[in-house]
Parts: structure tokens; C-alpha cells; sequence
């Protein structure tokens, strides 16, 4: 069952030709959803409280989940290779999984920041625009 996106994440409402419904919705496109700029610091927030208990997770396993055969017969020698190849050996590894996943909320946040700093900036010339023709 799909899951819905966080409050302040919307997918795009579409035209019947398949292109972003027009209108004065301030939001901004972040992956293909739209985000409304006030949600935008909760959103920050969201997602790097993700990313640090990710990164301890990240960090545990790293240094505290490789294990030893136990009994230092063949049978627990094969079975620890076989735990450590699958949670840490090639690309399909359950550390690279995480890892990826990683990239992908450090990247949501980059583009969360460049939405943010990009609306401000908006918003402080439209400010200047509107003083400078207050006289009008």
C-alpha cells in the first residue's frame, strides 16, 4: 500500500495534458511533488531527524554487527561469512541498501535547503518590487 508523502508534500495536480495545473500556488517542485514553502523548515527538520538516527544505525553497523564463528566449527565459520557477505559484501547488501538510502534523504535535504533559500530570495525581491512602487 503506497504510503502518503509528509504534510507539506503534495503530488502535483495534473492537467488532462499532463503538465502542472496552472494558478498562483506558491509551492515549489522538489522529486516530482509539490511543497508548500511555509512546510518546508518542518519538512528540513522531518528528514534530518531521519538521517541522524539513520546515520547511527549506519554507524553500529559498521563497527558492532560483523560476526565471528562462535563455535569455531566449519558450520558457524560458513554461516558468519554468509551474515557478513549479505549485510556487508556487494551491491545488493543490506549496507548498501541503507547507504543508498542515505544519499537519497541527503539529497531530499539539499533540494529542501535550494527550494528554501530560492523561495526567500523570491520573496525579498518581490518585497523590494512592491516598496519601490508603493508610491503608485
Amino acid at each position: 500500500m503506497p504510503q502518503s508523502p509528509p504534510p507539506g508534500l503534495a503530488h502535483p495536480q495534473r492537467t488532462s495534458g499532463g503538465h502542472s495545473a496552472p494558478g498562483s500556488d506558491p509551492s515549489a517542485m522538489i522529486g516530482g511533488y509539490r511543497v508548500d514553502p511555509a512546510a518546508i523548515p518542518n519538512l528540513r527538520k522531518v528528514f534530518t531527524n531521519a538521517l541522524v538516527k539513520l546515520d547511527k544505525q549506519i554507524e553500529m553497523a559498521i563497527s558492532d554487527v560483523r560476526i565471528r564463528p562462535w563455535a569455531g566449527d566449519p558450520v558457524s565459520q560458513q554461516a558468519a561469512e554468509e551474515f557478513n557477505l549479505r549485510s556487508f559484501g556487494g551491491g545488493d547488501s543490506v549496507l548498501d541498501s541503507l547507504q543508498a538510502y542515505q544519499r537519497q534523504l541527503k539529497s531530499a535535504l539539499d533540494a529542501l535547503q535550494q527550494v528554501e533559500q530560492q523561495y526567500h530570495e523570491v520573496e525579498r525581491d518581490n518585497t523590494r518590487l512592491i516598496n519601490g512602487q508603493s508610491g503608485c
